[in-house]
């Protein structure tokens, strides 16, 4: 898995991005933007269409309510022909629908054994509280990113460019995942890209703290240094720890002026290198190391992380727990919390009943 050499900015974006992934699940405050009544006999269904046009918003809810009556409820996303929701035999309904430009619904309410009433119901933010709402894949990718599925994200990303090549929100959050995979020349250029377009609000600010996280990535070292740096992350992902282990002692040992964070970011892939050699004692030495460099916590979670799959590695539960709650605990970006909750589980999972 690749290491980012700054995390910094992603983790302060974190809850803006779940927040546009999903913001109708923590919406309180509801507004009615359409309300029907539909009657319906034993076994009859009733069927309607919502549109984009309809409800411009990010994210609604809908709410088919029957009283002491119950019905079925399917929701079928046009687009992809995914199923949104599907449940039987309920007196009371409630979707959330993620949403965005180009979005349409279809909707089927089936009665059960008696006549009824049905109250169908579109609720959104209040008017003076809209979020912006983006296209199809943008969408996709936040639920994605927000879920941790961060390949599907990125994939979701190319393809909304690919739809609309003026897509900024698009190349926002692309430039965020070329950052973090260390394509920072392309995540550049992402960025230039996008400022140049009609961006919302939110993803403005975004565009600019990521514009500014590059220049501090770029800037400080020479080109030598940072095409160093970049083939020793290539030769890690390729499985190649003993290249990558000479270019990180290489770099370390030149007679050249890093800044801390620089030095960190050898020390902890010099670390991950020695682990991919099984020299389990000198990648624990080189990662404690980087440590001692690094002063901001999302960037020293990200080696607790490493450390903490090497003490798992060498059966080494109790530090390997110890190291994982560290990287939690400072903040791992989405898909690397997901992953050391995941180990955590194991590890405790291997203990006696006893010890636990």
């Amino acid at each position: 898995m690749s290491l980012p050499l700054r995390l910094k900015t992603l983790m302060r974006a974190l809850p803006l991005l779940a927040a546009m992934a999903a913001p109708a699940a923590a919406q309180r405050d509801w507004e009615t933007y359409r309300s029907d009544l539909t009657a319906l006999r034993p076994r009859e269904s009733f069927q309607f269409r919502v549109a984009f046009e309809e409800i411009q918003v990010r994210s609604w809810r809908l709410v088919v309510d029957g009283g002491l009556d119950r019905c079925d409820l399917n929701v079928l996303r046009l687009r992809d022909e995914s199923l949104i929701y599907f449940k039987t035999d309920e007196s009371h309904h409630e979707v959330i629908i993620p949403w965005g430009r180009g979005e349409e619904i279809i909707v089927v309410v089936t009665n059960r054994d008696q006549q009824a009433n049905f109250t169908v119901t579109l609720q959104g933010p209040p008017r003076n509280q809209v979020h912006a709402a983006y296209g199809f894949h943008v969408n996709r990718a936040l639920e994605a990113f927000a879920a941790g599925r961060r390949l599907e994200a990125e994939a979701s990303c190319r393809s909304a460019l690919l739809e609309d090549p003026r897509d900024g929100v698009a190349k926002v959050l692309l430039a965020g995942f070329r950052r973090d995979g260390q394509y920072l020349d392309q995540a550049a250029a992402l960025i230039e890209e996008a400022l140049g377009d009609d961006l919302p609000g939110d993803m403005r600010a975004l565009a600019l703290d990521l514009r500014a996280d590059l220049r501090r990535q770029r800037a400080p070292l020479p080109v030598p240094v940072r095409q160093g740096m970049e083939e020793a992350e290539r030769e890690l992902a390729a499985g190649r720890p003993e290249a990558a282990l000479a270019t990180c002692e290489a770099l370390l040992e030149a007679d050249l002026e890093y800044e801390a964070p620089a030095r960190a970011t050898l020390q902890t892939m010099k670390g991950r290198a020695l682990a991919g050699l099984e020299r389990n004692f000198e990648a624990i030495d080189a990662y404690t190391q980087a440590l001692a460099l690094w002063r901001d916590r999302g960037d020293a979670a990200v080696v607790y992380f490493h450390m903490g799959r090497l003490y798992a590695a060498m059966d080494n539960t109790a530090q390997a727990e110890g190291a994982f709650a560290m990287a939690l605990q400072n903040g791992l970006p989405t898909g690397l919390a997901l992953q050391a909750r995941e180990a955590l589980k194991e590890l405790r999972g291997r203990q006696p009943a006893a010890v636990r």
